[in-house]
């Protein structure tokens, strides 16, 4: 049960990558704000905080930091996202 729990979350994190890719493409972005193809809705606010959001998991290479040290940090994003927590992040919960 450990396992499968485990490899639930593994999944979501996954899918999660996938998601914040696909809004750095401009067709998925246009839809997004229009609410094309069956799509919701989203303010220019929300893709922006999805944006930060995606640079906290996903960090451009700081030199002047650790490898490991920054992908720490992204860890405890993701972290918090698959806990649920209400923790304030990029201008939202």
């Amino acid at each position: 049960m450990r396992e499968e729990a485990e490899q639930k979350r593994l999944k979501t994190v996954l899918e999660l990558q996938f998601i914040l890719d696909k809004l750095g493409d401009d067709e998925v972005r246009s839809d997004l704000k229009q609410g094309s193809n069956g799509v919701p809705v989203l303010t220019e606010e929300e893709l922006t905080m999805l944006d930060e959001f995606y640079k906290l998991v996903y960090p451009e290479r700081d030199m002047t930091m650790r490898l490991n040290e920054q992908y720490e940090q992204a860890s405890v994003h993701l972290w918090d996202l698959l806990e649920g927590k209400e923790k304030p992040v990029c201008g939202t919960t």
